[in-house]
């Protein structure tokens, strides 16, 4: 199925209170993949804002997330750019990777998301984006796992520029993340 058509079951299914009230889970948590060919990342992006203006039109607080966005707020308020730029030139991208990557942990990113999270009107649903900008810098995976105690049922969708097949993650289909089994794909081809 196209990715125009999975967007479009997707703007359906958002809106009902069967996913708004996370039924027929059993319990799990409310997490959701929507994975999408990496080349359509633009498409993704495009249609996000126009998904956001649905759910205000429904009245429902849609917080969206962007991993990247919130690596480069965490690091700018740790180092100034130069800095990075200034540690790269002398250490390398490999020993800026680790450095960074120690900035980021999976602990700040969490905390930082709960901070933006709490200081909005109640969030109805999560939307997780910038994942493929944000590789190597962060793994989906643990962001995920960390995400979990603080969202409780508060749906989340993440999107993915990959394959999710209810267990694995495949970042651009290339990369093999650890597995992820608590998330369920958003929609899978041939729903109707």
């Amino acid at each position: 199925m196209k990715t125009e058509a999975r967007i479009e079951l997707l703007k359906e299914k958002i809106v009902t209170d069967e996913f708004l009230k996370a039924r027929g889970l059993g319990n799990e948590v409310p997490f959701w993949i929507f994975d999408y060919p990496p080349e359509d990342e633009l498409l993704i992006r495009r249609s996000l804002l126009k998904i956001e203006g649905i759910m205000k039109s429904h009245a429902i607080n849609v917080i969206v997330i962007d991993l990247y966005n919130v690596c480069l707020e965490i690091i700018q308020s740790k180092i100034s750019y130069e800095q990075v730029i200034e540690f790269e030139r002398k250490k390398g991208s490999d020993e800026l990777l680790n450095k960074l990557r120690i900035i980021l942990k999976p602990e700040i990113i969490k905390k930082f998301i709960a901070e933006r999270i709490n200081s909005s009107e109640p969030v109805k649903v999560v939307f997780l984006m910038g994942i493929g900008k944000a590789w190597p810098l962060i793994r989906s995976h643990s962001i995920l796992n960390n995400l979990q105690p603080i969202l409780g049922n508060i749906p989340l969708v993440a999107f993915y520029p990959g394959t999710y097949n209810n267990s694995e993650l495949s970042l651009f289909g290339r990369f093999k993340d650890a597995n992820y089994y608590r998330a369920f794909r958003m929609i899978n081809d041939g729903e109707t």
